[in-house]
């Protein structure tokens, strides 16, 4: 009678383990994602950064495709950002080892003196055991008995505009950066109090 009632609940516990570890990694890598982008928003709203302190731009990509025209990482567990192709592994637990893999990248631009003011900036996190040729498509969350794709594909993704706010053409330059990236018919006009250059 107990093996009979242990082989009907076996299954259902290792689902439900299986499920809630993928669960808690995919939580813990979407606070990881949100906190890469708010520590470039900081910077950049306060001015206070350089072209170094951002992540690397992808060349050729548009802001519309900041979503799918950049290939998933290559170089895993960089030392750093400086290339699209790098993520840099990083260690949230604190015991030494890393937990996660980190992607960040941005477009060019609205550019005003050599420094973006304002552009599009993504973040994918991996599952640090993530290996071979990676995805770009966010991990399956639905219940599993395995590791859900995360062997290959992001836990989290985040897309989002980051733009300065603590200088007078703030404003117009966030215009600006919108109706460069903007379809016909969709774009905004300028306020008269911003200025033709730069």
């Amino acid at each position: 009678m107990v093996a009979l009632v242990s082989s009907v609940i076996a299954p259902t516990m290792v689902l439900s383990v299986a499920t809630r570890v993928h669960s808690q990694k995919s939580e813990q890598a979407l606070a990881l994602a949100q906190s890469q982008i708010d520590s470039v928003r900081v910077r950049v709203e306060q001015g206070e950064y350089t072209v170094a302190d951002l992540p690397p731009a992808a060349a050729g990509v548009s802001d519309r495709d900041i979503a799918t025209g950049v290939s998933a990482p290559t170089n895993l567990n960089a030392a750093d950002y400086s290339s699209v192709a790098n993520a840099r592994g990083l260690d949230i637990t604190g015991d030494g080892k890393n937990d996660f893999l980190v992607q960040r990248y941005r477009t060019a631009g609205r550019i005003v003196n050599g420094v973006p003011v304002a552009f599009a900036m993504g973040v994918r996190v991996y599952d640090i055991d993530a290996a071979g040729t990676l995805e770009t498509e966010p991990a399956s969350l639905v219940m599993t008995s395995g590791n859900g794709g995360r062997s290959t594909r992001p836990l989290a993704v985040l897309y989002t505009t980051i733009a300065t706010s603590n200088e007078g053409n703030s404003l117009c330059n966030l215009i600006t950066y919108f109706n460069s990236s903007a379809t016909a018919g969709n774009t905004k006009t300028l306020p008269t109090a911003c200025t033709a250059t730069p």
